[in-house]
């Protein structure tokens, strides 16, 4: 039996693959970065872009844009997946230290990847960065989670799924546990996959991740300390208005 800690490169060639059975609701999303770069225009940078879940889209849709994530692996994914698409350009960095030529109308950040940035330095220190990438009349948007520490502060292992992985003819379940830093208000989760050949063979494979909670009034003083002006927060990717039982909070900010 193989076991090793799984990170977002050895991750990258299930990624797509999970995403689309178990991420339903958060599939809504791609819609949302359409209207918005409607309403907006171009050139777009998204930041963590991964294999291009959401860039893809946009850039068939004929948006100039960039995609920059980290993972050289899910870079590799978004190549093979939009070698035709002359508009869009891969670019590996990260959301802190990226320093680009071009300027942009539109940054945005989905799926909850800002709060992957566990320190407030690192959070602003961000946020700056796409401030100075903006153009004057830019706008920066993101996607971020709530009720990320709600709960227990910790759960031992529990089963989420089991699914037939046809890439190479295997078993995969998944179970996940959490721990919950409530000073820092950060949650730690650990995800362990139990591959399952036809021929006996079974392999385990680690992934930890962590995300920070950002209520609204700690996204308000972020924005204010980086040079943004919040001029929408929607509660949902349909552009409902954001409530308590509202599980995403959709920043639209104006670079001032």
């Amino acid at each position: 039996m193989k076991k090793y800690k799984k990170n977002w490169d050895s991750f990258a060639d299930y990624y797509d693959w999970e995403f689309d059975l178990f991420c339903s609701q958060q599939q809504k999303d791609v819609e949302l970065w359409l209207d918005l770069a409607q309403e907006i225009g171009d050139p777009i940078l998204e930041l963590a872009c991964g294999s291009g879940r959401i860039t893809i889209p946009l850039a068939q849709a004929g948006y100039r844009i960039t995609g920059l994530d980290y993972s050289p692996e899910m870079l590799k994914m978004l190549s093979n997946k939009s070698a035709q698409l002359k508009n869009l350009t891969i670019l590996n960095s990260d959301m802190v230290n990226f320093q680009l030529e071009d300027r942009f109308k539109f940054i945005f950040i989905s799926y909850s990847s800002f709060q992957q940035l566990l320190k407030e330095k690192d959070q602003i220190a961000c946020l700056k960065n796409i401030h100075r990438h903006l153009r004057k009349d830019g706008i920066l948007a993101m996607d971020i989670g709530r009720k990320i520490c709600e709960g227990e502060d910790i759960t031992q292992f529990k089963h989420l799924y089991t699914a037939f992985y046809p890439e190479d003819d295997s078993t995969v379940s998944m179970f996940t546990s959490y721990k919950t830093d409530r000073k820092r208000m950060i949650r730690y989760w650990t995800d362990k996959y139990l591959k399952y050949y036809k021929n006996g063979q079974k392999e385990t494979y680690i992934n930890q991740i962590a995300l920070r909670e950002c209520d609204l009034n700690y996204m308000q003083d972020l924005f204010r300390l980086t040079g943004f002006k919040i001029i929408e927060v929607y509660g949902s990717f349909r552009k409902d208005p954001l409530i308590s039982e509202s599980n995403n909070a959709i920043y639209i900010a104006k670079r001032i």
